[in-house]
């Protein structure tokens, strides 16, 4: 009928990574986001293979913000048939580019190396795209300025701030419904009210259906002024046991968030100088651009004066060894401590990390700090809760390393700034979906709702299309 008006949640509905959600408008079909699932290997595979809807009746792609588990299955959707626009913003297209490449070119070497030392057995594993899916998908990339809206087959969109990272929106759409046009509010990530990169997100109006993330639903961070010094302890035992730090990070805010931190320590504490890695090729090219665009508007006040009194130099490009080919990679494993290395993927489930890993958890010098959220399944989840052996590349080791927490760093909002968020729409919405978390999580957070008021509040599962009046 001309007024249908539906949600399919096909992607971090009931867990975090594969955002995926699917609106249906008076015959309009429009995507926002396609990430990838990361967890479990054949529970990953199974969700990130295939897709419940026809790739090519997509009119419209809307991307959020460049991360992983929010854009890394787009070349496989564009590969199975996609071929509407892919609308982000300037920075995200900028970005999403290169970490979409980078996606490729990792699990392509990935499954070399599984396959290698598998050959015995007979396993193997392919990718799920390569470069060229990559090149396909970006062709059809598309800029679109925070605050300009857009028009889908009958639904206009607009990007506005969300405060998570470079580049990153919140989508707000506008779509014909039987009762009159609706307005649905989908935050992406939503970042904090107090940020150490990004200004914060402000709430719009007049929403109608709120599909806000619940990462952290249930926990409150630690403040950002307590950061440095809970850093600078960590780094002090390192230096003590001239052993090394690993740090898995995204290549995108994170491990820009940690050199700053560092570097700040360093400019302002007299921490003493210990060599820093950051062995990423995609973090070094990323922080190239953060680097590049220190006027954008995204950043906040109190970093740009940061960044100033540096020189316009806040991640330490002249004194941080920024790692870019295989061979200096390999070679830090030979090299003693006191050392940190700044290494993807943030989750552990890829990338160099896996190698200083592999080479480093069974000394009891290692420290592997965990600084963002980790999604149930994943070896950085497993490392996290205790775990004493762990597979990696198939193969076990024994963790002898300690495992710390950094949750005060994250770029996602804490339950009470979410609770901020929600009381700031004016009027309620009429429902609110929580997508892109855990179950705890989002119980909490909606128990937080209710006891503010809250009613409406759902949870949707994996697969669930929830018609819109």
């Amino acid at each position: 009928m001309s007024g249908e008006l539906a949600i399919g949640f096909h992607g971090a509905a009931g867990e975090v990574t594969g955002a995926r959600h699917l609106l249906s408008a008076a015959g309009a079909r429009v995507l926002l986001d396609c990430g990838m699932f990361q967890g479990h290997r054949q529970d990953a595979l199974a969700k990130n293979r295939d897709f419940p809807f026809p790739p090519e009746s997509l009119d419209a792609v809307l991307l959020s913000h460049p991360h992983i588990d929010h854009s890394g299955a787009l070349p496989l959707l564009y590969k199975k048939g996609a071929r509407a626009p892919l609308y982000c913003t300037p920075a995200a297209r900028e970005l999403v580019s290169l970490m979409l490449l980078d996606s490729a070119r990792l699990q392509e070497s990935d499954a070399r190396f599984f396959n290698k030392i598998h050959a015995a057995d007979g396993q193997t594993i392919a990718p799920l795209y390569d470069e060229e899916d990559v090149r396909l998908c970006l062709a059809r990339a598309r800029d679109q300025a925070l605050g300009s809206a857009l028009e889908a087959a009958g639904v206009s969109a607009l990007f506005l701030n969300a405060g998570h990272v470079l580049g990153s929106a919140m989508v707000q759409l506008d779509a014909p419904a039987a009762g009159g046009r609706r307005r649905i509010l989908y935050t992406g990530d939503l970042g904090r009210r107090r940020s150490l990169l990004m200004q914060p997100p402000q709430a719009p109006q007049d929403v109608d259906y709120l599909l806000i993330e619940s990462t952290y639903g249930g926990r409150s961070h630690a403040p950002i002024d307590g950061l440095s010094e809970s850093l600078a302890a960590v780094v002090r035992r390192t230096m003590a046991e001239k052993g090394k730090l690993l740090i898995p990070s995204f290549a995108l805010e994170r491990a820009q968030e940690v050199v700053v931190l560092l570097e700040r320590l360093r400019r302002e504490r007299g921490l003493a100088k210990i060599p820093i890695y950051v062995d990423s090729p995609m973090a070094v090219e990323i922080t190239g651009i953060f680097d590049r665009n220190l006027a954008d508007p995204g950043f906040a006040p109190a970093f740009k004066e940061y960044a100033a009194k540096t020189g316009d130099d806040p991640f330490g490009l002249e004194t941080v060894h920024y790692v870019r080919t295989k061979e200096e990679s390999q070679s830090l494993n030979d090299k003693p401590g006191p050392m940190i290395i700044l290494s993807a993927s943030g989750m552990c489930e890829g990338g160099r990390i896996l190698h200083h890993l592999r080479n480093n958890i069974g000394n009891d010098t290692t420290t592997i700090l965990i600084v963002g959220h980790q999604a149930q399944g994943t070896l950085g989840r497993r490392l996290q809760d205790g775990a004493k052996k762990v597979r990696i590349f198939g193969l076990e080791h024994e963790v002898w390393a300690k495992v710390e927490t950094m949750h005060g760093l994250s770029s996602h909002a804490d339950q009470g700034d979410l609770l901020a968020f929600v009381a700031a729409l004016d009027p309620k919405p009429r429902k609110i979906f929580l997508v892109h978390g855990d179950p705890d999580e989002q119980a909490a957070l909606a128990q937080g709702l209710e006891a503010a008021g809250v009613k409406d509040v759902v949870r949707p599962q994996f697969g669930q299309v929830v018609e819109l009046d």
